[in-house]
């Protein structure tokens, strides 16, 4: 490997805030490729434990699992040895004892940047950190309790210092990321300096600097100089990153993936291309998965799997393909049981491989709580009662039980430990404003079997419902301020003027949703079947279309022919510029939303199930 030499600095030098402790190299150099000893010194008055470990967070092509390594104690001061990536020139720290947070530099986290003191560099070094924030505040949060200031305003007033110290770094690649963000708070500024670092980027002798070019030509929707500087990095870089990007989504957009077709196109994008992103690669040998799961051929199932990048890629496949089989809820039956029983179980095993080698085990619990909630719905089909509640009270225990999960872990609450217990879970969860028609079903029942009062089941179940819409309503404040919906006035496919206020007095069904989006389009069956179902009620759904890279009128070409090409009955209205999709404050798609009668908004990001049940609510009213 590659060897070479760079000056570490402290953050101490270079953000605001001061650390009480201290965290740096042993020694002034790091050697890239190597593991480094690393110093660490307590602040006054902090007891390290005896198995304590230094936890660090980094930026790894949007992994953000980072590292760790057991601190070994010193005279006066704890040393750890730690190799990161290559690439990295930027890491936070913080001091752990399992799950304890031992020291995080009082929430700040312990900074140090990898850099070789170029003025440069060290702008990189912060790009480094502001990326970390930007992206990964979920894992600073849950990984080493920090509380840090990751807002879009916070990321932007952090991007603005950097360019003060080191103004060159608005020519940088990650100058792209800060016009993103501006562009949510000044579309009109940020349009500006999207299109004059476009421009610099495009002189650029660089694929990837005329790659960010395309990119915000797309953004701006100059689609005509977009496709003009694709095609000459095309002629320029015919082996580069935007030609493998084009042959893998050519790829992952084919329809019929057969297994011949998914090994010559292996074969050819890794004799063709270099540099090929590792989850890149992982698509195709998932692809190759899908096809043995299909025959049952665990024989190359294992073979594939193990050439996964992270076995836990296999695990989360064979926990997808059990649950999409697995009929989803308590009554809808399941397909193929016998079989998807046991890669279920493959991905619960493949799972605690991987916690027994880890440095820290609970990173994996989430996944645990989404594999054994799958197994446990098998399990209860097969009706192997007490092996479901083994492993969905191990979720209930972890805090990893959405709504759907609660139902199921009452159901098999009540098969194993009975009524009274069942009772007792599904009121208390009731209470606390779990939003559930089958938890309310299921109590009701109880209520029959014991004997119990039915007013007195109706006065918990319109508490519940209080409780419930409640909740949702102060969501839905604290996102827009009032539960009125946002007024517009958008285009539909046959070109007349949709006014939302025009459609007082009927429930509305928002589904924002992109030609591009793969979740969107997976979603349209069953929006087709609520569309078909509510057809001739005071129901009225409109599918916003938005975040299109193109001109008006090729969006509608395009829209319009994918609508018709799939035969829904959808009404398209256009949010060409997304000022609609930026008012309601649409962070992804597809985003649903509910309005009620009155014009008010009841429920945002519903999923199709949800929307049934919200609709038939409305129009009982």
């Amino acid at each position: 490997m590659k060897k070479s030499v760079m000056l570490l600095f402290l953050v101490c030098c270079n953000v605001a805030f001061s650390q009480i402790g201290k965290l740096y190299l042993k020694g002034s150099k790091i050697i890239i490729g190597k593991e480094n000893t690393y110093v660490y010194e307590p602040p006054k008055g902090v007891e390290i434990p005896k198995d304590a470990k230094v936890r660090v967070v980094y930026n790894n092509n949007f992994d953000f699992s980072g590292g760790g390594a057991l601190l070994i104690k010193k005279t006066n001061s704890y040393e750890f040895a730690l190799q990161v990536p290559d690439s990295i020139k930027y890491f936070i720290a913080a001091i752990v004892d399992g799950n304890k947070v031992i020291d995080n530099n009082k929430n700040t986290g312990y900074d140090v940047f990898l850099n070789n003191s170029k003025p440069a560099d060290m702008g990189k070094c912060l790009a480094g950190r502001i990326e970390l924030l930007n992206y990964a505040n979920n894992s600073l949060s849950s990984k080493l309790n920090l509380k840090l200031d990751s807002s879009p305003a916070g990321i932007l007033s952090e991007y603005n210092k950097m360019f003060t110290k080191y103004p060159k770094m608005k020519e940088d690649k990650s100058y792209e990321n800060y016009l993103y963000l501006k562009e949510s708070s000044n579309k009109e500024l940020a349009k500006t300096e999207m299109l004059a670092f476009a421009k610099k980027c495009e002189k650029k002798n660089s694929e990837d600097y005329q790659i960010i070019a395309a990119r915000l030509y797309g953004r701006l929707k100059m689609t005509d100089e977009k496709k003009q500087l694709e095609d000459q990095i095309k002629v320029k870089y015919p082996t580069g990153n935007f030609e493998s990007s084009n042959f893998f989504f050519d790829f992952a957009n084919h329809p019929d993936k057969t297994e011949a077709y998914i090994l010559e196109r292996l074969n050819l994008y890794t004799a063709t291309f270099s540099n090929i992103p590792v989850s890149f690669k992982d698509y195709f040998y998932t692809s190759l998965l899908k096809i043995y799961a299909d025959n049952k051929d665990f024989q190359k199932l294992d073979k594939y799997e193990k050439l996964l990048s992270n076995r836990n890629n296999a695990a989360s496949f064979y926990n997808d393909y059990a649950w999409n089989l697995s009929g989803q809820d308590l009554v809808t039956p399941a397909k193929d049981i016998d079989f998807i029983e046991k890669i279920s179980k493959r991905s619960l095993d493949i799972l605690a491989d991987l916690q027994k080698q880890a440095a820290f085990p609970d990173d994996f619990n989430g996944y645990y709580n989404m594999y054994g909630d799958t197994y446990a719905l098998i399990l209860y089909k097969l009706n192997r009662f007490e092996e479901a509640f083994k492993y969905q009270y191990r979720v209930y225990q972890q805090g990893g039980l959405d709504t759907g999960g609660k139902e199921r872990y009452a159901a098999y609450t009540e098969k194993v430990k009975g009524l009274e217990p069942a009772k007792k879970f599904i009121e208390e969860e009731l209470s606390k404003g779990t939003d559930s028609r089958v938890l309310l079903t299921q109590l009701e029942a109880i209520y029959g079997k014991l004997n119990l009062p039915l007013d007195s089941f109706k006065a918990i179940k319109a508490k519940s419902i209080e409780a419930a819409n409640a909740n949702a309503k102060a969501d839905i404040v604290k996102k827009y301020g009032s539960t009125d919906a946002i007024n517009f006035s958008l285009k539909n496919l046959e070109g007349k003027v949709v006014n939302l206020s025009d459609l007082k007095g009927k429930v509305v069904v928002l589904d924002f949703w992109a030609t591009w989006c793969g979740p969107c389009k997976a979603s349209f069956p069953a929006m087709q079947e609520l569309v078909t179902k509510y057809k001739d009620k005071n129901v009225e759904f409109l599918f916003v279309n938005t975040w299109e890279r193109g001109k008006e009128n090729e969006t509608t070409e395009k829209v319009s022919k994918f609508i018709t090409d799939k035969k829904y009955s959808f009404n398209v209205v256009f949010d060409y510029d997304d000022a609609i999709t930026s008012k309601y404050k649409i962070e992804g798609i597809p985003t649903k939303i509910v309005i009620d009668k009155k014009g008010s908004v009841i429920a945002f990001g519903s999923s199709e199930q949800d929307l049934m049940h919200l609709i038939d609510e409305q129009l009982s009213l």
